[in-house]
């Protein structure tokens, strides 16, 4: 599933519409350096970037984590962040950024299914 960022999207919808499409993976939006709070969730992209041209975009399934940060900084000024869940943690995936959104996504699902198991008692 395809998720089209345009400028006009509240920021708390965007992340809303990520995490349904990827519910193993977060995605942090920075605001003049620093993550943003809860109190910008409600602004919309356009009144955050840091560009005058804004371009929209689209986030696939097959684009590498580093590709999207990119597309964010790139067409609109944005910084981001991906983060993987794994178990009760959200791990940022910088080192794992040259996978697909749907292999991270893939991961964290194994990773929390991983964790459920109870192991097996040897007799």
């Amino acid at each position: 599933m395809k998720l089209f960022v345009e400028p006009e999207i509240k920021v708390n919808e965007l992340i809303r519409h990520f995490n349904e499409i990827y519910p193993f993976l977060r995605l942090e939006i920075y605001y003049q350096g620093q993550e943003m709070s809860n109190a910008y969730h409600d602004s919309i992209l356009s009144d955050i970037v840091h560009k005058k041209a804004i371009e929209c975009f689209v986030i696939s399934p097959e684009m590498k984590v580093s590709e999207v940060e990119s597309s964010f900084w790139e067409n609109m000024g944005i910084q981001i962040s991906v983060f993987r869940k794994s178990g009760k943690l959200w791990l940022e995936s910088s080192f794992t950024n040259y996978l697909s959104l749907e292999s991270q996504n893939n991961f964290g699902k194994d990773m929390n299914n991983f964790r459920k198991i109870e192991p097996q008692k040897v007799m």
